[in-house]
Order: C-alpha cells, then sequence, then structure tokens
C-alpha cells in the first residue's frame, strides 16, 4: 500500500484543495499521470495509480460509514443514485 497510496492521496488532496478554483487538481493529475507515463514502467505505474485510487476509495467510503452509522451497500447505493443516475 505504501507503494500505491501517495499519488492517491496527493490527487485526492487536491481535489479537495481545489475548491472554486479547479486547475490545482487538474495540475495535480498532469503531473502525477505524466510521472507515470514517463518512468521506466508505464503500464505498472498507471496500474498502481488506478490500484491506489481504488483503495482510496475503499478507506474513504468505510469511514463514511462508520461515521454514519451506515452500512457500506447503502452508502455505495446513494452515490451511485446522486452521481451516477441523478
Amino acid at each position: 500500500m505504501a507503494a500505491v497510496l501517495p499519488a492517491a492521496l496527493e490527487l485526492t488532496t487536491a481535489y479537495t484543495a481545489a475548491g472554486d478554483d479547479p486547475s490545482l487538481y487538474w495540475e495535480a493529475m498532469r503531473r502525477v499521470l505524466g510521472e507515470s507515463l514517463d518512468g521506466v514502467d508505464p503500464a505498472t505505474a498507471m496500474a498502481q495509480l488506478i490500484f491506489g485510487l481504488c483503495a482510496l476509495s475503499g478507506i474513504l467510503l468505510d469511514q463514511l460509514a462508520e461515521q454514519t452509522g451506515q452500512d457500506r451497500a447503502g452508502l455505495l447505493a446513494e452515490i451511485h443514485r446522486v452521481y451516477l443516475t441523478g
């Protein structure tokens, strides 16, 4: 996890810090993707980035479930309803 979470945390932090100015997030995204693609093994780097984002999503979902007293399935259904099906 230590190898895959830093980039995911950086992107998540940039997203939350961007507020009204999304350029901070896009700058971080371009840099992280650029570093991944310019490395020795771009395919592995991209897979690690995707895995890191998925792992972080799971961690944050568990934290949200714990804080709200809801179960994970209910939260996922609500997130799907709000953000994917409108």
